[in-house]
């Protein structure tokens, strides 16, 4: 009788340890057990805003929080935690403090030098901004004489300073909350920055604003960025691919921003 409780026993316990393995082989590899921890940076209309206390965000929402939630349950997490992480930084190597940072950053091969991105999530080009007192560019040649403005390390202040090359050297702001405020003083004449941003901004604030004058094609995406070689790359890469063709993400950017990008005129 010993003997048969010792071999029930034993067996019991190799398939406690058989479950015990298996749950630890396919909970994904968050920082925290459990929990899926997401960044965001300077408030975004549309794509993310909330209160900031300090390191931490409460009641944000958005495109890319609703993204991230989704994200979530595809991997089986139902608990979120949000951050605050700013821009500046952002693409430095090293340990980052989240699993996930949603900052509508444009996936580029220098960038992912030193993070991971995820697939993407979003399409869009550079708009131009442009201040109430300023004459409406029709080309790229009206543009160049104009006073531009960029946020730093984007993709905008790029092309002003490797395509555009204009007269007047660009003003370059460490924020977007401070660059929209030079268009809205007419310091800036021309804001570039990415079209979703610049749009939206100019929908929740007209009369702050001049028009968005136009766009430059520059076929961007957008992806989450992770910490280099985050082995929950994977996961978040099969959810984000698992929403877009479900017809989620789609929803969602229907849901946020209601404005066909592609109704503005292009820069030639």
């Amino acid at each position: 009788m010993k003997m048969r409780i010792a071999a029930a026993l034993a067996v019991a316990a190799t398939a406690t340890i058989g479950v015990a393995a298996h749950a630890s082989q396919s909970a994904p590899p968050t920082m925290k057990s459990g929990v899926l921890t997401v960044a965001f940076g300077d408030p975004a209309i549309g794509f993310a805003s909330g209160t900031v206390h300090g390191t931490t965000i409460s009641s944000p929402r958005g495109y890319e929080v609703d993204l991230a939630t989704q994200i979530a349950k595809k991997l089986g997490i139902s608990k979120l935690s949000w951050v605050y992480t700013p821009w500046t930084g952002l693409f430095k190597p090293g340990p980052k403090s989240f699993d996930l940072s949603f900052q509508e950053a444009t996936i580029t091969a220098q960038r992912s030098k030193t993070i991971t991105f995820s697939t993407p999530y979003l399409d869009a080009n550079q708009g131009v901004l442009i201040s109430k007192k300023a004459q409406k560019p029709t080309s790229l040649a009206d543009l160049k004489s104009m006073q531009t403005c960029a946020q730093t390390e984007t993709t905008g202040l790029d092309w002003i300073n490797t395509e555009l090359h204009p007269e007047k050297k660009p003003l370059i702001y460490q924020q977007t909350a401070a660059a929209f405020a030079a268009v809205r003083s007419s310091k800036c004449e021309a804001l570039i920055l990415d079209v979703p941003i610049v749009a939206l901004q100019r929908k929740a604030t007209p009369s702050a604003f001049g028009p968005v004058a136009g766009q430059i094609v520059t076929h961007e995406q957008y992806g989450a960025v992770m910490q280099k070689g985050s082995k929950l790359a994977p996961s978040v890469n099969k959810a984000i691919k698992a929403l877009t063709a479900d017809g989620t993400i789609a929803k969602l950017q229907k849901k946020w921003f209601s404005f066909s990008f592609k109704s503005l005129p292009t820069f030639k």
